[in-house]
């Protein structure tokens, strides 16, 4: 029986409205209240005048003696009223309003499941979780159409990345090859040694820029992750960047890898790429780590530094005004490959970055 009672005390007690809760509960009780106070300060009188005598029974009686003797019987139930309205305000409306209140910052940064699962409450609360869950599906909903229009953004980008990296590499490249080795043949010929010096930094400078073309090359078309898989290209990412910004970067891989869809490995390649870049540009960090692992089911992606951190937003609308654009890229490529993308940051404590995909059914 008790099993049974549970149930159905706890339904009424979700479904009580503020209006109920006063009709139903605490203005009868404060009329029960009244009515016992006034009922005992009648009985009192009637007791008093038939034991004691006349004068006795007028002191007994009077006005302000009655009032010391109801006084402490009329405050007990307003108290007890004020304890148990705090007590349900708490249980079931501030308890409810805060676990309402982290749904919706998780529903802030796309977890749109979270915000389902029910908080309890009084039917406001209720009320309020349900226009939530509504407003979450519509979101989603306009999120879902988005998806193929920055898909084929990404996807154009791409394309242009290609394009000028094999024009970079077939002309530019080509040409100053080219410039460095006329410029080798003329030092045979010139006997000035001060056009020696002038044709040896032509020399240098050619070397320098065919270097920093060919790195751009691969900034643009990363031919590691064509070739050799993920795991080669993000090692040699990590080890150009660390040799190109003097940072250590430590590289790790844990578990066999596999291979999964190329447009996959490439928006994770490029999520890698752009979280270093924010490490050299705004971390100020002594040292970074470059972690991939692979599970049974899951790629975890993992970048973290030592720098100086940042204040974490509450939404990811927040990132705009502090100029993260890089972040928000970063996510908007995270949710395109169907991963899921976390941020753990802290001012003086450094950042981590993680980047979770689940291996497809038929990669397993």
């Amino acid at each position: 029986m008790k099993e049974d009672e549970r149930p159905a005390r706890s339904t009424f007690w979700r479904g009580l409205t503020l209006r109920q809760l006063f009709a139903r509960i605490i203005l009868p009780l404060t009329l029960l209240s009244m009515a016992i106070a006034v009922g005992s300060v009648a009985l009192h009188q009637q007791a008093m005048r038939t034991q004691l005598p006349e004068d006795a029974w007028k002191a007994a009686t009077d006005p302000a003696l009655e009032l010391t003797l109801v006084a402490p019987l009329v405050l007990i139930p307003p108290l007890l009223f004020a304890v148990a309205i705090l007590w349900f305000g708490a249980r079931h409306i501030v308890q409810p309003l805060q676990r309402l209140e982290a749904k919706a910052a998780a529903l802030a940064w796309g977890d749109f499941e979270t915000i389902k699962e029910p908080v309890g409450g009084i039917s406001e609360v209720q009320h309020l979780q349900l226009e939530l869950t509504e407003m979450a599906r519509k979101v989603q909903a306009a999120q879902a159409g988005l998806h193929d229009y920055i898909g084929a953004i990404t996807a154009a980008q791409e394309e242009e990345r290609m394009r000028l990296a094999r024009e970079l590499h077939d002309d530019t490249i080509q040409a100053v090859i080219a410039l460095k080795q006329r410029v080798q043949m003329s030092q045979g010929s010139v006997k000035d040694r001060t056009s020696q010096r002038a044709l040896n930094e032509l020399e240098s400078l050619a070397e320098h820029t065919i270097e920093n073309l060919r790195r751009l090359t691969r900034a643009l078309r990363p031919i590691y992750l064509e070739d050799l898989g993920l795991v080669t290209a993000l090692e040699m990412l990590a080890r150009e960047t660390s040799q190109n910004n003097h940072l250590p970067i430590d590289f790790k891989r844990t578990g066999q890898e596999r291979r999964v869809q190329h447009d996959v490995e490439l928006a994770l390649y490029r999520i890698a790429q752009e979280a270093l870049n924010n490490v050299i540009r705004h971390s100020r960090a002594n040292r970074a780590e470059l972690h991939i692992t692979f599970d049974r089911r899951e790629i975890t992606l993992r970048i973290a530094d030592d720098g100086v951190g940042f204040q974490m937003p509450k939404s990811p609308t927040d990132l705009v005004p502090g100029g993260h654009f890089g972040l928000l890229g970063m996510r908007e490529r995270a949710d395109l490959i169907g991963a899921r993308l976390e941020l753990q940051t802290e001012k003086g404590h450094g950042t981590q970055l993680s980047v979770r995909l689940a291996i497809p059914s038929d990669n397993l």
